[in-house]
């Protein structure tokens, strides 16, 4: 592998090879390249699959050795998470038919911290700006932050991409817009009449310009952490496998984790969008994920509601990972609580 990868780097060095079908590698020279890398980097790079051309240079081996050595310990909770929100992120992918690698973004947006705040006011796990989540229908108010649930996020951000491809047709073009804005992307292709990112990045705003080359160095770290004798570590391990229900009318979730007999702190975790101690009435519905242990007891936390009111009101019980249409649901009558 050493061999070869020396092979790659006399033959290309010291220009740029530049290439035009996705998944290929552009390389620049290793006079270039952070010292901590090694040659095995950018062979592994040139095979990973990607629905764009790759380019390693020196902001992709920076962005690596940030992973690997000073961010490792971050690094390895950040892997942790993936367990939980990987299958959402493939789900929402496969029904609007996008390429899978774009489940590496919210890794290198948030961290796959759901409550990740920016200087800028983006929040959750694809940071979104008021504006957009506005756009996409995500809730924001006192009481909620959809931007925080994974699974309303989610489809909001691949719904968001997918319009961008159909605008902008070139994979690292959508990922730039993802970053500054579709308005941005469009002047700098007019601009040069080139159609991917490597050719008009340094039009781009800064941040942008470092953005795929970030995203290329999430995807190689997250494919290959083992490589580097990184584990998946977190000391909050999330539970597994979890159970959603669609609630439309309020509910107290003090009064759901003592009767689920599941820690007021784990049920934060799990639904960090919810602002207050309640989940407000919602006509469209708010999601509400638990342990699967917990579902006999949330059942009998239902029942025991339903004798205070006269009122009934359904409860759709959603399969783990998988977002509406529903096909099932728990009746159950729950007192309606104005807010």
């Amino acid at each position: 592998m050493r061999a070869l990868a020396l092979t790659l780097t006399l033959i290309l060095s010291p220009i740029v090879a530049t290439y035009a079908n996705p998944g290929e590698l552009r390389m620049q020279s290793e006079a270039s390249w952070p010292e901590q890398i090694s040659y095995d980097i950018p062979v592994r790079l040139l095979q990973m699959p990607a629905p764009f051309a790759i380019e390693f240079n020196p902001e992709v081996g920076r962005q690596i050795t940030d992973y690997l050595r000073q961010g490792r310990r971050e690094t390895e909770k950040m892997l942790a998470r993936t367990a939980l929100y990987f299958p959402i992120f493939e789900y929402y992918l496969h029904k609007y038919q996008l390429p899978d690698e774009l489940k590496y973004v919210p890794l290198l947006e948030s961290r796959l911290r759901p409550t990740a705040e920016s200087a800028a006011g983006a929040v959750g796990l694809w940071q979104f700006m008021p504006a957009t989540a506005d756009h996409y229908r995500l809730r924001i108010d006192a009481y909620v932050d959809e931007r925080m649930n994974p699974y309303l996020a989610t489809e909001a951000a691949v719904s968001m991409l997918s319009g961008l491809y159909e605008e902008l047709g070139d994979w690292s073009l959508v990922l730039a817009a993802y970053n500054c804005g579709p308005g941005r992307v469009r002047s700098a292709v007019r601009r040069t009449g080139c159609h991917n990112f490597w050719d008009i990045q340094h039009l781009l705003p800064r941040q942008t310009q470092r953005y795929l080359p970030a995203l290329i160095a999430t995807i190689y770290v997250a494919r290959n952490y083992g490589r580097h004798g990184l584990e998946p570590n977190s000391k909050k391990p999330i539970f597994q496998p979890f159970q959603v229900f669609k609630v439309q009318h309020s509910l107290d979730l003090n009064d759901i984790a003592r009767h689920c007999k599941v820690s007021r702190q784990l049920l934060s975790r799990l639904n960090p969008g919810f602002l207050q101690d309640f989940i407000p009435n919602s006509a469209r519905g708010l999601y509400l994920i638990l342990p699967q242990e917990a579902l006999a007891n949330f059942q009998q936390y239902i029942i025991k509601e339903s004798r205070k009111s006269t009122e009934s009101y359904a409860i759709a019980v959603l399969a783990s990972h998988q977002p509406p249409p529903v096909s099932n649901g728990l009746t159950a009558k729950i007192p309606k609580t104005d807010i």
